[in-house]
């Protein structure tokens, strides 16, 4: 319910034309940890992560106009992967030895957006830069017996670091129409076309030696090594619309559609494992009674929500499905004091997930997300008597 949702104290990164009914200051950050379990045929792995999800400040122009500044990850890469193979060398001498694959890095999002409302229609744009970097490693592995300054069989690494900076922008329209006093219907949809963002490569490639008292691998011989290779990332085009129903402080439902052209990726002019991609979210929200002067739970409010699609990942010729739901709450904070223009609310929400197939690999996510939001008065002019 991304695509329609706004309201005077919430920021919606996903349509910035919702920013054009901001009515109060707010500050926004979450965070978001978890674990993930992916399974195969034959093998399963789990780990644990945390990250920031958003850090933002909305603040209100005029009337029907509001402004956006904040930063986020858009992709965060850390895996470790070790595969066994048996390697021939000298035509005859078989060896085992292991693929070890790992990933570290992240890529950020910093952008300011403006919204603003003409009636009940609203148009608003977010503009920023992409930037951080991502390290990919292949390392190649012996046995320690075959890993001497004698042998000619040596463990090798070749790593490549990907530094991004580059410009983004994407599109938002609302429109809300009324049906009752108290009941809005409200339509909205956002975007942005094909993208071509800028990205700077090094690589290097190495021989490795085994030290055995700190049990890692160390450099013996640089065999290569290249930088400042610069090239493209062509970032798809991606599309989404939603609708949502609304009875002021009192619930809201909504659906959501999203498509991406994920199968036009290009990194540095090569093709990747991608397609294009789709989902569908459904959720909403229930307020028992904001206006009530007693009983905390009525005021909370309840969240319930959930999503299918296609994800971007083709893996082994076959699609990944992605299917998920979630549960949260908005809890409010009193405030210190009656004459305190601030209203805070802490957000919860526990998600799970998954995506793959039972066939190749599947993924299966559990995410809790806190969020904190502190809405105030500000710029407001002292009178006096």
């Amino acid at each position: 319910m991304a695509q329609a949702y706004g309201d005077a104290q919430s920021i919606n990164f996903v349509n910035p034309a919702s920013y054009s009914r901001l009515q109060l200051v707010t500050f926004d950050v979450g965070v978001h940890g978890g674990a993930r379990r992916l399974t195969s045929r034959d093998a399963a792995s789990s780990a644990g992560y945390g990250t920031l999800s958003y850090l933002q400040l909305g603040m209100p122009l005029g009337p029907k106009w509001g402004l956006n500044l904040g930063i986020r990850p858009l992709t965060k890469v850390a895996y470790n992967i070790g595969v066994p193979e048996d390697r021939t060398f000298f035509d005859t001498l078989k060896v085992a030895s292991v693929n070890q694959f790992e990933g570290s890095g992240g890529i950020y999002q910093a952008y300011v957006g403006s919204g603003i409302g003409f009636g009940g229609f609203s148009v608003g744009v977010n503009v920023g830069y992409i930037f951080g970097n991502v390290t990919n490693s292949t390392k190649v592995l012996f046995p320690s017996n075959v890993d001497d300054p004698q042998s000619s069989i040596v463990p090798s690494r070749d790593m490549k670091r990907t530094s991004y900076g580059s410009f983004f922008y994407t599109l938002g329209l609302q429109q809300s129409i009324k049906l009752g006093k108290d009941l809005n219907l409200q339509l909205g949809v956002s975007g942005n076309l094909e993208q071509k963002l800028s990205a700077k490569r090094e690589r290097l490639q190495e021989t490795l030696l085994y030290d055995a008292s700190s049990q890692e691998y160390d450099t013996r011989d640089t065999v290569k090594y290249t930088s400042g290779d610069r090239g493209d990332i062509i970032y798809p085009q991606s599309i989404g619309g939603g609708i949502m129903l609304s009875k002021t402080d009192k619930f809201s439902f909504g659906i959501d559609y999203t498509t991406s052209k994920w199968s036009n990726f290009r990194n540095y002019g090569a093709i990747d494992s991608t397609q294009d991609s789709w989902r569908m979210a459904f959720g909403g929200q229930f307020v028992p009674n904001a206006q009530s002067f007693s009983g905390y739970w009525n005021k909370v409010t309840y969240r319930l929500g959930g999503y299918f699609g296609k994800d971007n990942v083709k893996l082994a010729g076959m699609d990944m499905n992605t299917l998920g739901f979630s549960i949260g709450a908005g809890f409010p904070v009193r405030r210190i004091m009656p004459a305190m223009n601030q209203f805070t609310m802490i957000n919860a929400a526990f998600e799970v997930g998954s995506r793959g197939n039972v066939d190749q690999l599947r993924e299966t996510s559990y995410r809790l997300t806190i969020g904190f939001t502190l809405s105030d008065r500000w710029f407001l002019k002292a009178k006096y008597d």
